[in-house]
């Protein structure tokens, strides 16, 4: 019977090599180093988020406001009618109304609930939603801006509001 040579390197199992050891060490590394290029990613997209639920939370505090100054004022009637003959209660030194035979809009250059780096656009429908009586629906969009013109968030609610021309 013949006998295979075999080198004395495959024959040595006592234990593990220097080679070995750095070659499993690189390996390892090389796999720690991918897995630690997806720690700041999810950092930054956690800030982004917290950004964006800040901003929503903003957004229904500047609705909230605006729906409260307009229902708690009295001249929404006129404003809605001819929205720049005079200064009304809700509407700032600052704010700029814009009107179209549809809608009212007041952008303002930063925030009426909170202190906030955020420009606001608020829409006023001029036609009612809903024909009830004696309070009329007009739908409201709160739109919220950062400083460079960028949407961040957006919302929408009703101003409830007694209609005063079209009683019967």
């Amino acid at each position: 019977m013949k006998k295979l040579i075999t080198p004395n390197l495959f024959k040595n199992n006592n234990g593990i090599s220097l080679i070995e050891v750095l070659a499993s060490l690189v390996i390892l590394s090389i796999i720690l180093i991918s897995f630690m290029n997806f720690f700041p990613q999810m950092g930054q997209k956690n800030v982004q988020n917290e950004n964006k639920q800040e901003a929503i939370n903003i957004a229904k505090k500047e609705l909230f406001y605006w729906k409260s100054a307009i229902e708690n004022s009295s001249d929404f009637n006129s404003f809605k009618n001819n929205p720049t003959s005079s200064s009304f209660s809700f509407i700032g030194s600052n704010d700029i109304v814009t009107f179209d035979s549809n809608t009212i809009s007041i952008k303002t250059d930063q925030t009426k609930s909170t202190s906030s780096d955020f420009s606001v656009t608020t829409t006023i429908h001029r036609a009612t939603d809903l024909p009830s009586k004696p309070k009329k629906a007009y739908q409201m969009d709160i739109q919220l801006f950062k400083k460079n013109d960028i949407l961040v968030s957006e919302t929408y609610g009703y101003i409830f509001y007694k209609d005063e021309s079209n009683e019967e």
